[in-house]
């Protein structure tokens, strides 16, 4: 019995199904980042402006007539950096609930003024950085009457605070501030940003002269050296 037993056993052993052999195991596929999104606005001259312009570090600040003077304060603190090729600021004034949408036209106009004096505190720092033109042409300040920016950078409510975004030379958001009041610290993350373009351009500039070997090749323009870090003002 005992070895019948066994015969029976290693018969239904044998007549079991054998297990499934398992699918191979696919690899991962790669990442994509998600599409790069552009954000446009016209500004006080009636200039559509590229916010997130690749090649530079952007910062753009948000403001309304709550905020204007905490605005002031962090456009000053980025004073030692105007000029430069690898930056730009950009400010967006809320205006979606303001009378100032009862007359655009003398908004606008003291918008102009106000950068037309700005442009001569500016000069000297664009020498300092090596840029002989007017700082005019690259002083932007968008005006949104109506929403048709400020939504699209994620602030559908309007606030007294001072808002931020900071956007990195491949155009992509790095940090944003809901109530901006550390210049000190803003001042750190903008530079940080910029050093990191430069530095990336200085990798790329060596790997390009070793893979030229004995060729001549003309070095890239250096870009200007930042700054010491100045004292963030403070807002009046």
């Amino acid at each position: 019995m005992a070895i019948a037993a066994c015969a029976l056993v290693s018969t239904a052993a044998a007549q079991q199904p054998a297990p499934p052999v398992p699918a191979p195991v696919k690899p991962p596929g790669k990442v994509h980042a998600a599409p790069l999104r552009k954000f446009r606005g016209v500004d006080a001259d009636n200039h559509l402006i590229l916010l997130n312009r690749s090649g530079v570090v952007t910062l753009v600040l948000g403001t309304n007539e709550d905020s204007q003077d905490a605005a002031r304060a962090a456009g000053k603190s980025m004073y030692p950096l105007q000029g430069r090729p690898d930056f730009q600021l950009i400010v967006i004034v809320d205006l979606r609930d303001s009378i100032a949408n009862w007359m655009p036209a003398v908004v606008l106009a003291q918008m102009r003024s106000n950068l037309d004096h700005e442009a001569v505190e500016l000069k000297p720092y664009f020498l300092k950085n090596g840029n002989k033109s007017n700082p005019r042409s690259s002083s932007h300040v968008i005006p949104d009457f109506g929403g048709t920016i400020c939504p699209q950078l994620g602030w559908s409510g309007t606030s007294d605070n001072l808002r931020g975004i900071l956007f990195g030379a491949n155009g992509r958001e790095i940090k944003r501030w809901d109530n901006l009041n550390d210049l000190a610290g803003l001042q750190a993350d903008v530079r940080a940003a910029i050093q990191t373009l430069v530095d990336s351009d200085q990798a790329k500039a060596q790997a390009a002269s070793k893979s030229q070997g004995t060729k001549l090749v003309q070095p890239p323009t250096p870009r200007p050296p930042l700054p010491p870090l100045a004292p963030a003002p403070k807002p009046n």
